[in-house]
This record gives structure tokens, C-alpha cells and sequence, in this order.
């Protein structure tokens, strides 16, 4: 018995030395602890993100995503860290490349695409979340916020059934570039503000042999093939008059009349017949007008060869012109407009966007449920935007801004970017469903320089095209959908 009392008391009398020590080390040692052993809830889970890009190097990204990653995060209660990947795609087999990830169910979390592709891609893609929690815990740019960030025209190619589908990096339009030497060789001081200054400066630029041919040309308009970006010009054109080219129901209007609204009442107009007349009577040898024609190399090509005083391209074209002629001595003006009009530009840039099928790397695979990956990629677009970053990526690409307080800053420094950032709030698109309708629109346009009694026939067919066009997107559409369903 006693024995046993002994025992005891010795192991109530370690007990006290133990936490003795422990006291005595914590007190002497502050930054003395326990040794922690981490469990498999608190380690964080590891989320890899594939981007895909556009026109974009890596470098041009590498510091915005180190940023991004170098952060630790809290996402539906778990740690989380980010790894994102940048993969800069070839144009040319862009779309190829998106089908066949999509057949693979393995579509990249970030995507870019253009700005007329949405109605195209609208069934892959998730939409910014609205809900005020998940814009809290996620870091998203709230809905609230985005028309202080960027203008109605800005969101507007991303925006279907007020959700907001894509990010806005950048914003580029069609601007007039205009040879300077050439304008003061003919006395034009000023490059021209709307479309009839411009036909008049345009008649004074063009010079012509005995025989007619073109020497000097005016404006690099009037064909298809040889101006770049000419069904950009042409749909500019007729947007400006009233028209949409084709509209949110995948309509075509270029050869139809509409009614427009105006101050006193609507009025009825036929835009897209209007523009295609105007867009053409500058190849036109029978008009006053007449600078341009087939025979002409690319209007790029000639333009930094100081052979046409005028063309109209968008903010990426001055490195083309540049690689061309460095020497050149050109200016960049406004788009010309029609008179006593809201000035309206035409946008072509591509948008991030992010993928509604939840693709991305997580480790351990088994927490994969606990990720949401559309939500993270829309937090790293909304890091991306916010206005430290997006001045770091406009530095590093020579790009437009989106953001309203950067195309200030743009227009203020009045720089290479600042006529461009001046017409940003006033560009738009139109509904271009596929690519191909700028192949249709081209043909067309040369198809009437030839047979120019046969306008009207050859406006129909291209709708007829264009349209066709249209129903076999669907169709095929409908039978991706079909095999998705029954996978």
C-alpha cells in the first residue's frame, strides 16, 4: 500500500516539474513553442489555372500572375494557392484549337476571344458571379462597381442578359492615319473631322497620269483584298448610318430598310446600301472621288511607302508601319463621322473570358469537389484589372486602356495610344457570329467593283451567305450540344 503511494504521488510530482519547465522556457524564450504538427485540412490546396492567349507573350502577363500566385488564399473555407499557366495560342488555328479542347472536355480555365465572338461561345462560358458574398470572399470586381471602371460601351460586346461574360483588357477602334508630308505638299492643314471633309481632301491627294492610272493615291478605300481590315471599314460605315449589320438575333440589314430614331420622330434609311455605295465609289474611276483600286499593293504596304496619304487602321498597326518605315512622318487622327451625328467608332479587341465546365488541376484530386475554378479564374481577371496592373500590362504591350481613369490618363499624356483612348467610350461591334463573314463581306465588295450594274444581286447573295452562314453555326451547335448531353 504504501508502495503504491508512492508511485503515485511521484507521477503527480513529474507532472508539476514538466509544466514547471514549459513555464519557464515560455516565459524566458517568448518565440519558444511547441512543435506543431500540421494535419491534412490545414495544408492548402494547390489550383492550377491554364490561360490561354492572344497576340500576348508570356512576358507581357509574367508579373501580373506572380502576384497573383505569391498569394496565399481563403476560398469556401480552404486555403488555397494558385498556379497559373500562359500559353500564347497561333491565331490562325485559335478556334481549331478551342473545338478540339472542347470535344476533350478539357477547355482552358481562361480564354481569350474577340469581341464579336460571343454569341459563338456564350454556351462555355460562366458568367461574373453577382452574389455579395462570393465578391467578397472571391475578390471580384461587384457588379456595382463595373460602370465606374468602365463605360456602358466598354461592357457592352461581354454583357448578355446583364450578366457580364468577359473582362475588358484593352480597347482598340479605327482611327485615320494621314501623311503628313503629303498634306502639306497639297496645303491641307488639318487632317479631315468628318466624311464630307474627307472626299474633299481626298480629291486633292489623288494624282493621276495622262492615262488615268493612280500616282499618288489618296485614301487607301475602296476595295477588299488589299485594305486591311476592310469589312471593319465597311460595317463602320454603316453603323454609322444607322444600321447594325447584323443583330443581336443574328439578323443581316445591310440590304434592307429600316427606320431610325431621330430628334423630331424616325426616319427611314437603307445604311448598309448607303455605305456599300460610298465604301466603293473610292475604286470607283467614274467618281470624283476615285484614289484607289485593285491594282494597288496593301494598303499598309503602300501607306509606309508614302504611297497613299490616308488609311484607316486600328492602334496595332503603327508597329506595322514602324517594321515597315521607322522614318516614316505620319499623324493619326480621330474616325471620320457623318455631320451633326453621335460620333460612333468601331471596336475589334479580344476579351478574356472564363470557362463554365470547372477545368482546372487541383491537388489532392480528392478535394476537387471543394474548388470552385471559374470562380478563382474570375478572381485573378478581377487582380488583372484593377488599375496598378492594368497600367503595367498597357505599359508592357503598348496597348489602349478600358479603365475610364487610365484612357484619361492616355488622352492626357497625348501619346502614341492617346487618339485611340479618346474614341474608346464611343466604339462598338456587332453581332460577327462567325469570322467567316468577313471573307463574305471582302468578296462582296470586290464582286461589285467588277460588276458594279449588279449591286444589288450581289448585296442579296452575301446576305444569303451570311445568313446560311449562321444556320450551319446552329446546327452544328445544336449537335454538339446533343453529343455533350448524351456523353
Amino acid at each position: 500500500m504504501p508502495k503504491k503511494t508512492l508511485t503515485v504521488t511521484s507521477f503527480i510530482f513529474l507532472i508539476i516539474i514538466i509544466f514547471s519547465v514549459g513555464y519557464i522556457l515560455v516565459k524566458a524564450y517568448p518565440s519558444f513553442k511547441t512543435p506543431y504538427v500540421q494535419t491534412e485540412s490545414d495544408k492548402p490546396i494547390e489550383v492550377t489555372l491554364e490561360f490561354w492567349g492572344l497576340w500576348d507573350n508570356s512576358d507581357n502577363w509574367e508579373e501580373i500572375i506572380r502576384k497573383f500566385e505569391n498569394r496565399t488564399y481563403n476560398f469556401n473555407g480552404r486555403k488555397v494557392n494558385v498556379s497559373i499557366n500562359y500559353t500564347k495560342k497561333d491565331f490562325g488555328s485559335y478556334e481549331e484549337d478551342i473545338a478540339k479542347a472542347k470535344e476533350k472536355n478539357n477547355i482552358p480555365s481562361i480564354f481569350m476571344i474577340n469581341n464579336n465572338w460571343f454569341e459563338s461561345y456564350i454556351d462555355l462560358l460562366e458568367p461574373l458571379a453577382g452574389n455579395d458574398a462570393y465578391t467578397q470572399e472571391y475578390d471580384l470586381i461587384s457588379h456595382n462597381d463595373l460602370l465606374d471602371i468602365f463605360s456602358a460601351r466598354t461592357l457592352f460586346d461581354a454583357v448578355r442578359k446583364d450578366q457580364l461574360y468577359g473582362m475588358p483588357l484593352y480597347s482598340d477602334s479605327l482611327a485615320l492615319y494621314y501623311n503628313k508630308d503629303l498634306f502639306e505638299k497639297a496645303g491641307i492643314k488639318e487632317p479631315p473631322k468628318s466624311w464630307q471633309e474627307f472626299n474633299k481632301v481626298v480629291k486633292k491627294l489623288t494624282i493621276l497620269d495622262n492615262k488615268d492610272e493612280i500616282i499618288q493615291a489618296g485614301a487607301a478605300l475602296g476595295t477588299g483584298e488589299n485594305v486591311s481590315r476592310s469589312s471593319d471599314i465597311l460595317s463602320l460605315l454603316i453603323m454609322q448610318g444607322g444600321g447594325s449589320v447584323i443583330d443581336s438575333d443574328s439578323k443581316v440589314d445591310i440590304n434592307k430598310e429600316i427606320e431610325v430614331n431621330m430628334i423630331n420622330g424616325t426616319e427611314k434609311r437603307t445604311p448598309g446600301k448607303r455605305g456599300i455605295e460610298f465604301y466603293t465609289e473610292f475604286a470607283n474611276s467614274k467618281k470624283e472621288i476615285y484614289s484607289w483600286n485593285s491594282d494597288q499593293e496593301n494598303s499598309i504596304k503602300a501607306f509606309a511607302e508614302g504611297k497613299v496619304a490616308m488609311m484607316i487602321g486600328y492602334s496595332y498597326h503603327v508597329k506595322n508601319l514602324s517594321a515597315i518605315n521607322s522614318g516614316l512622318n505620319y499623324g493619326i487622327s480621330q474616325m471620320p463621322q457623318l455631320e451633326n451625328s453621335t460620333p460612333i467608332n468601331f471596336s475589334n479587341v479580344t476579351i478574356p473570358v472564363v470557362s463554365n465546365l470547372g477545368n482546372c488541376k487541383v491537388e489532392p484530386v480528392e478535394l476537387s469537389h471543394e474548388v470552385d475554378c471559374a470562380k478563382i479564374s474570375w478572381s485573378f481577371l478581377s487582380f488583372a484589372v484593377e488599375k496598378e496592373n492594368s497600367k503595367q500590362y498597357l505599359d508592357l504591350t503598348g496597348k489602349v486602356a478600358a479603365r475610364k481613369d487610365l484612357i484619361q490618363e492616355q488622352i492626357e499624356a497625348d501619346g502614341a495610344a492617346s487618339i485611340f483612348a479618346s474614341q474608346a467610350e464611343s466604339s462598338q461591334s456587332y453581332n460577327k457570329f462567325d469570322d467567316k463573314i468577313d471573307n463574305i463581306l471582302v468578296e462582296m465588295i470586290d464582286e461589285i467593283n467588277l460588276e458594279r450594274e449588279e449591286t444589288d444581286k450581289i448585296v442579296n447573295e452575301a446576305v444569303l451567305k451570311i445568313e446560311n452562314l449562321n444556320q450551319d453555326t446552329r446546327i452544328q451547335e445544336t449537335r454538339t450540344q446533343t453529343n455533350s448531353n448524351n456523353q
